[in-house]
């Protein structure tokens, strides 16, 4: 974009207008380590705050090396700054260049490492919070909050061995097909370390924050916070839930909550059989909350929930934390991915909870759109990230033809039975007994009845003695059509 361009648009999050460069030095620098602690920027020397071109009188030269000098002595640690020289309309004005600093927190020397700490909100320039202060000085050591030891959680080697455990029986449950499975060794305390979730320490080992994460442990407790509101703000709840407990089952329970209240409809295809469709495809829904704990930061752990917050219009997940160091909303929707938490992340992808780097955005994306709604919105804070999915129409302001309407919670809560008989039948073939205690309901119950001959019927799994309906021996497994609904229902490949 061309100089002129970005000064009739105003300042902004990564620009800032200064008249004269010696005009109260202090406050520009501030800007220069907001900048630096933030997304990076430039100042516009010759700009004033009426978006009008004054430009500068005098040496030019000898100002434009006074700036480089001002940043070299006012900050710390050393903040690499470009300027250039420019005229527009004929007249003279000096840009300075902020990149995005690695060595995060940037403050002025004058102030010290507290005080002088500054940070980017919109178009002004801020004094860093605790938060703030907290986050930029993880992610200025080089490694992410979920890597540092959890202050007074202390493990055994049981401790060790029933984590390791129930990574592995989660891994199993999630894998895609028998070979999958075959491929997935059980997690061992080496394993951990190398993920960083462990950190040894001679002979023993002390646990991470990750750890405390996986394990559901008290020490180090973050939760998610869903709530449903009536009309599109937060004047009214209409329902609240505080989800805790180890990290994978948070991600599981919020995104069950999610699909029992946003609307559920039917279509009718080819044949006579019926076609349940929610609003927001569940994919989208899994991952959007996926996203959000994978890469929300953990420096506040449970003073900074996530939220999940369902509002008639829309669905929006918030996690704490500012945007990685060069990730941008843009390098986000193409694919782009700076993992904050890589011991936790590594701990999910071996537990096939998340898949391909990078993947999450684009495939929520997918799913929106083919489900025709409108595009994903990720809006950036200097402490958040919020991201936004839109709902469709509700019943009565007209849906797509062939919808019959949304589900009554009784109807809702047989599509919830229905989806988990598949993701039962997903692992390996079952008998009636074994799919009765799965779905917590009688054996001879005609609800099971219903259940199965609906499945049947609908092609989505198939019994694996079709001669012999009645014989005792009886079992049940899922279609290729089966696999590829709960595919799409769950957004893992199955």
């Amino acid at each position: 974009m061309k100089v002129i361009e970005e000064i009739k648009k105003g300042e902004s999050e990564r620009l800032e207008f200064k008249e004269v460069p010696n005009d109260r030095s202090d406050k520009w620098l501030k800007t220069v380590v907001a900048f630096a602690n933030c997304r990076g920027g430039r100042i516009l020397f010759g700009v004033d705050d009426n978006r009008k071109v004054v430009g500068l009188v005098g040496d030019i030269f000898a100002m434009k090396d006074a700036i480089a000098d001002s940043v070299a002595n006012a900050c710390v640690p050393t903040i690499p700054v470009e300027t250039c020289i420019s005229t527009i309309n004929g007249k003279t004005i000096i840009i300075l260049e902020i990149a995005a600093g690695r060595q995060t927190p940037y403050y002025l020397k004058s102030k010290g490492d507290v005080a002088g700490v500054y940070v980017r909100y919109d178009a002004t320039t801020r004094l860093a919070d605790e938060m703030s202060l907290k986050e930029l000085r993880v992610e200025g050591s080089g490694r992410g909050s979920d890597e540092i030891l959890c202050r007074g959680l202390s493990v055994s080697d049981g401790d060790v061995f029933a984590l390791c455990e129930r990574l592995y029986q989660v891994a199993m449950a999630n894998a895609t097909d028998s070979e999958s499975r075959k491929l997935i060794k059980p997690a061992q305390t080496a394993q951990l370390v190398k993920w960083g979730v462990l950190k040894s320490s001679g002979q023993s080992v002390a646990p991470t924050n990750a750890y405390a994460l996986l394990a559901g442990s008290d020490f180090f407790s973050p939760v998610v916070k869903c709530a449903v509101f009536k009309g599109t703000d937060r004047s009214v709840f209409v329902d609240r839930r505080e989800i805790s407990g180890p990290i994978d089952k948070q991600i599981e329970e919020s995104y069950k909550y999610v699909l029992s209240k946003i609307n559920l409809s039917s279509t009718f295809g080819q044949g006579i059989y019926r076609k349940d469709v929610y609003e927001i495809p569940p994919a989208a829904i899994r991952e959007i909350i996926v996203n959000a704990v994978v890469h929300r930061s953990y420096v506040n752990g449970e003073e900074s929930p996530i939220t999940v917050a369902l509002y008639d219009d829309r669905l929006e997940v918030t996690s704490p934390g500012k945007l990685p160091h060069g990730v941008t909303v843009e390098k986000m929707l193409e694919g782009c991915s700076e993992c904050r938490n890589k011991a936790l992340a590594q701990a999910l992808a071996y537990m096939n909870i998340i898949e391909d780097w990078g993947s999450g955005i684009p495939r929520i994306c997918r799913a929106i759109r083919n489900a025709d709604l409108k595009d994903l919105e990720i809006q950036p804070w200097p402490n958040a990230v919020r991201m936004v999915i839109y709902r469709q129409s509700r019943p009565e302001s007209g849906r797509s033809q062939g919808a019959v309407g949304a589900q009554s919670g009784a109807q809702s809560e047989a599509q919830s039975q229905r989806v988990k008989c598949l993701v039962l039948l997903k692992a390996c073939e079952l008998g009636r007994k074994a799919i009765a205690q799965g779905l917590g309901t009688s054996n001879r119950s005609g609800h099971l009845s219903r259940i199965l001959v609906e499945l049947v019927g609908e092609g989505l799994i198939e019994p694996t003695l079709p001669d012999k309906p009645n014989s005792r021996l009886q079992k049940y497994r899922l279609t290729e059509k089966g696999l590829e609904y709960v595919k799409s229902i769950s957004g893992h490949e199955v």
